[in-house]
């Protein structure tokens, strides 16, 4: 039960980053939101 409520949550957050990285002018911001979307898609592969 544990992994399915951290998926939902990793999901919920990735969502949260994508609205950001869309909404985001600053391309040194829009790196680093791009960089943390990336680390919440390996971790929901595992």
């Amino acid at each position: 039960m544990a992994d399915n409520f951290e998926n939902l949550m990793f999901i919920r957050e990735l969502g949260r980053l994508m609205s950001d990285y869309r909404n985001c002018n600053d391309n040194d911001i829009k790196r680093a939101i791009y960089k943390d979307i990336e680390l919440l898609g390996k971790a929901l592969n595992y």
